[in-house]
């Protein structure tokens, strides 16, 4: 019924909970399937040996140069159109989804298979320290992405993003939309009510909806920083054609968002 697909690169160089990832990957989905970027490191070659112990998980080999401003887009890609199953869920590396939850994603995927969107978007919840602290800053608490999907359809950037010139505009697109093949927006829906806009609002929708996915890409503010500076500044930079002001490349720049304990299982 699931696929799940993914990408990576350096995994191996930048410590990165990659077992945990597959582990937790083909646990849930009936397929698993990552596309793995040339890298510094012997990414590739660990993951493969993963295979044996796991027979949903399919790994694929792709080359795309790290100038490419679409690169993101297209690795996922390459993983997407690689799936069989029928619904498809995209998950980066750092992410995790709650096993006790697939009964309610069976339950979504089907409503999806009779309905007109494309996708449903789920809710992110980023984890900021620790497993089981959650980002407060009255701005932006919950993010939804196209995680559910159907197939036929592409991960890249969508028409509107792309300047003239060629290059992204960052502010509409990240590479990574869920598209038609004509490049425009997939027709997706939120399946929740948006209006998170307060604290208490907040916990109680953490407590009633078991929909979502977990980002860990802030537990270590001191890797997440020293990625930042090293690569995802430079590279949407890159994007978008001149200096990208608001990623913060010090551990002190995370560390100042107040946390809260989500109290939810995370497996």
């Amino acid at each position: 019924m699931f696929s799940i697909y993914s990408s990576a690169f350096n995994l191996v160089k930048n410590n990165f909970d990659y077992k945990e990832a597959i582990d937790n990957f083909c646990k849930f989905a009936e397929e698993v399937v990552v596309a793995v970027n040339t890298s510094e490191d012997d990414t590739l070659e660990v993951l493969q040996s993963l295979c044996s112990d796991y027979p949903n998980l399919k790994i694929i080999s792709t080359d795309f140069s790290y100038q490419d401003q679409f690169l993101d887009g297209k690795i996922k890609n390459e993983a997407l159109q690689a799936t069989t199953q029928e619904f498809k869920i995209g998950l980066d590396m750092d992410e995790r989804i709650p096993l006790y939850a697939k009964y309610n994603w069976i339950n979504l995927a089907s409503r999806l298979r009779f309905s007109d969107p494309a996708a449903f978007l789920i809710p992110s919840i980023d984890l900021w320290g620790d497993k089981e602290s959650i980002r407060w800053d009255n701005k932006k608490n919950i993010q939804f992405k196209w995680y559910l999907h159907k197939e036929g359809y592409f991960r890249g950037t969508n028409n509107e993003a792309i300047r003239e010139d060629g290059s992204i505009n960052i502010k509409k697109s990240d590479s990574c939309d869920l598209i038609n093949e004509d490049g425009s927006l997939a027709k997706s829906v939120y399946f929740v009510d948006q209006d998170v806009n307060t604290l208490e609002k907040y916990r109680d929708f953490l407590k009633s909806n078991p929909l979502y996915v977990f980002h860990l890409g802030c537990l270590d503010f001191d890797k997440k920083a020293e990625l930042n500076k090293n690569f995802w500044k430079k590279h949407w930079e890159l994007e978008a054609g001149e200096e990208v002001a608001d990623i913060a490349t010090e551990a002190k720049e995370f560390k100042k968002f107040q946390t809260q304990k989500h109290g939810l299982e995370l497996w």
